[in-house]
């Protein structure tokens, strides 16, 4: 029994030994705040702990701002913070009666910034584009108010621009350079009086901003006006279809001279010149915008020949004689034979005239 005793007193001693630099260390560490001061950002969790104390110590947790930093959860000597909103809150621990403060900094909230900052959109999300083209700057005169180029910006975000383009059915209207610079490369046809596209930028951050975009004829808008002062000029409201499509031939032979190759129509009108082919396009026309169906003969040896469907008949206009104006033109009704040959010539349906 001695001798078991004189063991357990060795084993007692060691075990003591092994724990007393701890207990020393321990005694000598004084409880404090793991910081005295942080900065956290409004949506953040931050734990603080009271160090030099057992983690199941009694501390008392509290905030002085609970709208700027609330306390979501106590565990002895460690505290759950939450950071509400942006401003200064003091958050003090208390151990047997004595205090310990940590200052925390909240910030506004990162995302939210970043949100505000970045909300990018282009300097216009529809544009109209007008193109002349340069043949006929000396008979038309630009209207200051058509835009001929536009230049895209885009605002409200630090991201670059990482690629521009134009997409659409009409899109080889237009071209756009890599820093924005929209133009239109030729004009619409004048029974295509609109054409239009879209164009997007892509942000390096792969996001698109997106706009619309029209293109106009400058000839095509004068045309219309030639057209309305004709109207109004010698179209009266007691005319027939055929006196008004005669009156059309008569106008197109009186102020136009023949030009040999040039099958132009609108030269007809802008330029007061033109060949067989351009006075029967002209025709057709000026036929159908005061609401007559008529359509030009397209063989080549149709010579200035329109055919007019004008109160329930068909005539045949010619126009386009080889002469100085005012030229001689003709209108005589067709049918029959001859006007199914005409057709079969020139590839015209008739189902077309009585849509």
């Amino acid at each position: 029994m001695g001798r078991r005793k004189h063991i357990r007193t060795i084993l007692f001693a060691l075990a003591l030994m092994l724990a007393l630099p701890g207990m020393v260390a321990e005694a000598k560490t004084k409880p404090g705040l793991a910081e005295k001061k942080k900065a956290v950002t409004a949506g953040q969790t931050y734990q603080l702990k009271l160090k030099g104390v057992s983690r199941r110590a009694k501390v008392k947790w509290k905030t002085s701002k609970k709208t700027v930093v609330s306390i979501a959860k106590k565990k002895g000597n460690t505290v759950t913070l939450k950071a509400k909103k942006k401003g200064t809150a003091l958050v003090t621990a208390t151990y047997k009666k004595k205090k310990y403060k940590c200052r925390i900094t909240v910030r506004a909230e990162e995302k939210k910034q970043e949100q505000a900052a970045d909300n990018p959109a282009l300097s216009s999300s529809d544009v109209a584009l007008y193109y002349l083209s340069d043949e006929y700057k000396d008979y038309i005169t630009y209207d200051s108010s058509h835009l001929r180029e536009y230049r895209f910006r885009v605002s409200g975000t630090k991201k670059e621009v990482r690629d521009w383009k134009i997409s659409g059915e009409d899109a080889d209207f237009f071209s756009i350079t890599e820093y924005g610079l929209l133009q239109m490369d030729w004009e619409p046809a004048y029974t295509e009086p609109c054409v239009t596209a879209t164009v997007t930028a892509v942000l390096e951050d792969g996001r698109k901003l997106t706009a619309n975009v029209q293109g106009y004829s400058e000839g095509n808008i004068y045309m219309d006006t030639i057209f309305s002062d004709f109207v109004k000029k010698y179209i009266t409201s007691d005319m027939t279809e055929k006196e008004k499509a005669d009156k059309a031939a008569w106008y197109i032979s009186a102020t136009s001279d023949y030009e040999l190759y040039n099958d132009k129509w609108t030269d007809i009108f802008l330029k007061g010149k033109g060949d067989c082919m351009a006075s029967r396009c002209a025709v057709q026309v000026l036929c159908n915008y005061m609401g007559i169906k008529a359509l030009a003969c397209m063989n080549y040896d149709a010579h200035g020949q329109t055919l007019v469907f004008a109160d329930g008949k068909f005539y045949l206009v010619v126009t386009g004689y080889n002469e100085p104006k005012p030229r001689s033109y003709s209108m005589y009704e067709i049918s029959g034979k001859g006007l199914e040959e005409l057709a079969e010539e020139n590839h015209i349906d008739l189902n077309y005239f009585y849509k």
